[in-house]
């Protein structure tokens, strides 16, 4: 199961304040490697500052559901404020990977800087998927079941 949360960046907080609210929404007491994502906050403060994740979302994929994080910017923004509706369980608990997209002129560097200190978060371009979430994406599908309506009465 896929569960959608939505924080408000660019101008009601910084790149930087999306990452603090991001990382406080994924994290408790029992998350694991939770000084990756600290050790990630520059990079991910620069990253968040575009708008690309109004549209494409950071996903988390670990101790529970998926968890998808979009951005939103400008006026949705400033509409939108500063809460952030918290989780009932911790993402970060067990193994946990956070997959996130990045503009092409961003990546290398990024990937670059992020090898060393946050090997949990792994970067993909815009407009590509992920081979982990593409194989969840199959499987969900191939789990589901079509009703042929036209049989019915």
């Amino acid at each position: 199961m896929k569960l959608r949360r939505d924080i408000a960046a660019v101008p009601l907080r910084t790149g930087a304040g999306a990452w603090s609210a991001i990382v406080g929404l994924i994290t408790k007491t029992d998350s694991i490697d939770g000084g990756q994502l600290t050790a990630a906050a520059s990079v991910m403060a620069a990253l968040l500052s575009e708008e690309h994740y109004a549209k494409r979302p950071l996903t988390l994929k670990g101790d529970g559901h998926r968890l998808v994080i979009y951005l939103s910017y400008g006026p949705d923004a400033l509409t939108q404020g500063d809460a952030v509706t918290p989780l009932d369980w911790n993402p970060t608990a067990k193994d946990w990977t956070l997959f996130v997209p990045c503009d092409p002129d961003d990546i290398d560097w990024a990937k670059d800087a992020l090898a060393a200190r946050a090997a949990r978060i792994k970067l993909h371009k815009l407009d590509e998927t992920p081979a982990d979430l593409e194989e969840e994406a199959a499987s969900s599908k191939s789990a589901a079941f079509e009703i042929d309506w036209s049989a019915a009465g």
